[in-house]
């Protein structure tokens, strides 16, 4: 968000080519489009992977897939849902859309295909098995009770958690944060040498939940986990308590202004160019290392990164939250005619196993979905610590996704509350059960 909320080039770009070449290289079975003169366009909207990687990725489906073109349009987080939701309003939805699970699935449900006969087509019927169970059982969350379909095809995985600025570190003698006082102690001490302390995108409402459930993870794991599935356990000591945490983290760590900020791309660009000293994002970061023009801080990848620090002293930090990076809908527009919907088969395909993902995890827009998905180029060593270490941790992530767009909505909206001083801990989040009430 991701949403996971990782683009920072604003621009629009639609690619266009058809270039002739060979078969598919993906690890299975091909789809075969019905023969045709004419050149099938298929039309992708996402706020990831960043615009130069989609572009590598569409060339080379294109190189390899004569009379099929990708028309593809990339937006910051924020500006792609609200494309989204205009599509949605006036029926102009593209073939492919990126998504996160959970609420944002769930919001476009009734706009997309069932996926299960489709990755059986191209996978084989063991397809489940080259998945990470743990993103599966998270594509699925918020569907109604004994709804099985799968709506989304994971290209990529994600952990989340605390980067930190390793130079503005060294030159203030910090360490990364073991609990939460230290936590905030070293976000003073940036503050006062003139670099923001911790920057918030409050106004990229994921962000907030996301940080929150860093919190709530260690407060009330359980409770959590429940409450990603529809479970009413908002009211319970420790959500509430991550709330309080929540609260102090906006009173003494975020920096001014944090809840009408945007994480993406005001937040990350500061970040990048060395000016902020922490910032919860995900193992996405890493794909800094190869934006063009991106500063040589990030192009070093001059960062470090650490769980959710100890509450009280003596505890531990945050365990490991992650899954579902973004994965691919098929909407129904793309079944009009069975050239499109092979069409789009195909480049879902290559997008999630074959040379499509392959170029992303080339250019580290994070980590793979498919298994056995390996960078097929060199990085610094540094930079394959990082994604090595993260790729371990996605194997024992527990889910970071809440299932109700509604419940979703009322917890950013209360946590926002929360932060600016409408609300106490305890009645956002009675507010937030409340909502959850309504609709189990």
């Amino acid at each position: 968000m991701r949403i996971s909320g990782k683009i920072r080039l604003s621009a629009l770009l639609v690619v266009l080519a058809v270039v002739a070449a060979a078969c598919s290289s993906s690890p299975s079975k091909t789809t075969k489009v019905p023969s045709s003169s004419k050149t099938t366009t298929v039309s992708v909207l996402s706020w990831t992977p960043v615009s130069p990687t989609m572009k590598l990725m569409a060339s080379s489906f294109e190189a390899r897939h004569p009379g099929i073109t990708i028309s593809y349009k990339i937006e910051p987080h924020t500006a792609f849902y609200t494309s989204l939701a205009a599509a949605a309003a006036s029926g102009t939805l593209p073939d492919l859309i990126g998504l996160s699970p959970g609420a944002k699935t769930q919001e476009y449900r009734s706009d997309l295909l069932p996926l299960n006969p489709i990755a059986a087509k191209l996978w084989g019927s063991n397809w489940k098995s080259d998945f990470p169970p743990a993103l599966l059982k998270e594509a699925l969350f918020g569907n109604p009770p004994g709804n099985t379909n799968t709506y989304i095809i994971p290209q990529e995985a994600e952990t989340i958690g605390i980067w930190y600025n390793k130079s503005i570190f060294a030159k203030l003698h910090l360490t990364p944060p073991k609990t939460l006082s230290q936590l905030i102690s070293d976000a003073h001490t940036i503050s006062a040498a003139g670099y923001i302390p911790f920057f918030q995108g409050g106004g990229t409402g994921l962000f907030d939940e996301w940080v929150y459930m860093q919190i709530a993870a260690q407060t009330d794991l359980q409770g959590l986990l429940a409450a990603e599935t529809g479970g009413n356990t908002w009211t319970q000591p420790g959500m509430i308590e991550a709330a309080h945490v929540w609260k102090e983290l906006s009173q003494q760590v975020f920096q001014s202004g944090a809840m009408s900020a945007l994480q993406y791309p005001t937040g990350a660009d500061l970040f990048a160019a060395g000016r902020v000293g922490m910032m919860s994002l995900g193992s996405w970061w890493l794909q800094e290392v190869k934006l063009p023009g991106a500063p040589p801080l990030a192009k070093q990848m001059d960062f470090g990164y650490f769980n959710f620090p100890a509450i009280t002293s003596g505890g531990s930090p945050s365990p490991i939250l992650g899954g579902v990076d973004f994965g691919w809908g098929i909407t129904k527009n793309a079944d009009k005619s069975p050239q499109q919907l092979a069409a789009t088969e195909a480049v879902l395909k290559s997008f999630v196993s074959g040379v499509g993902e392959t170029q992303a995890v080339n250019t580290l827009n994070d980590l793979p979905a498919f298994e056995g998905i390996k960078p097929t180029v060199s990085f610094p060593a540094n930079v394959m610590s990082l994604f090595n270490s993260l790729s371990q941790d996605v194997t024992k992530a527990y889910p970071h996704t809440i299932g109700s767009t509604a419940v979703y909505n009322a917890l950013v909206q209360n946590l926002q509350d929360i932060a600016t001083g409408k609300e106490s801990s305890s009645a956002a989040m009675a507010a937030v059960a409340k909502v959850a009430a309504s609709n189990s």
